[in-house]
């Protein structure tokens, strides 16, 4: 058995953490918030008759409970990045680009609107948090981490 130990974690990585994690939250709250309001929807729909009310109330809740467990899913892996594993830190880069594509892509096909500085608030700050778990500390602290775990196995 092995006494290797994992490498101390760098600002850097402690800094994108901070940035996921506040993100992962966020989209949880997001989800709970909407979890309720679809199902407001659905009774609303099904006490008042209307049926398209009651309809894009369960839209919204399949869409929820949907968001409800990647933000779980995503806190888990955020946990494990801040953890030093290799794995974690490329499921949030893959996560990391598809949210930016899903960032700019409205807003390049619908050009600028009332949002729009939100948008890029959102994107600077997502690259931000991807580019810190690439800087040099980084690489060394997740090589590091990797290492370890081989060596105490």
């Amino acid at each position: 058995m092995s006494t290797a130990t994992p490498a101390r974690r760098p600002g850097a990585v402690t800094t994108a953490y901070v940035i996921w994690l506040i993100g992962a939250i966020l989209s949880l709250v997001g989800a709970i918030i909407a979890v309720f309001v679809g199902i407001l929807a659905i009774t609303g729909g099904a006490v008042f008759g209307g049926i398209a009310g009651a309809a894009s109330g369960s839209v919204v809740l399949l869409f929820a409970i949907f968001v409800l467990i990647i933000a779980i899913i995503a806190l888990i892996i955020v946990n494990r990045m801040r953890d030093g594993r290799n794995w974690a830190r490329a499921t949030l880069l893959v996560l990391g680009i598809l949210s930016l594509l899903g960032t700019m892509g409205p807003w390049i096909a619908g050009g600028w609107n009332s949002t729009s500085a939100w948008n890029i608030v959102d994107i600077v700050v997502l690259l931000l948090a991807i580019i810190l778990m690439y800087v040099p500390a980084s690489n060394a602290y997740f090589r590091a981490n990797s290492t370890a775990a081989i060596a105490r196995s």
